[in-house]
């Protein structure tokens, strides 16, 4: 197993971890995420799908530390819809990077 990455937010330290991962015959990529307090005090799950065409590798570790980028600048908001979305609606919140919104894969050119 893969070590988690780290983010340091303003809730402290959480390990992000990939849970489970899959390409789709389009060639976009979900992985499966969860992210845990390293004190052990919350520990949440949430999906993201990547575009192909934004992904740019097969690594799920590398693709994980992409998004951790990300995660960290967006923390409170994904915490919250991942919470609320297992809570009320009994399912992972999903978080889509595509052409439109390419979220931590943004091209620079």
């Amino acid at each position: 197993m893969s070590e988690p990455t780290l983010l340091k937010t303003a809730r402290g330290v959480y390990r992000l971890s990939v849970a489970e991962e899959s390409w789709s015959d389009g060639g976009a990529c979900t992985l499966t995420l969860a992210a845990e307090h390293a004190g052990g005090l919350e520990k949440f799950g949430f999906r993201c799908r990547i575009a192909e065409s934004l992904a740019g590798t097969r690594d799920k570790q590398a693709i994980c530390a992409r998004l951790a980028g990300w995660l960290e600048g967006q923390f409170e908001a994904v915490r919250e819809a991942a919470l609320k979305s297992v809570r009320s609606e009994r399912r992972l919140a999903e978080f889509e990077f595509d052409a439109s919104r390419p979220g931590p894969f943004k091209v620079i050119t």
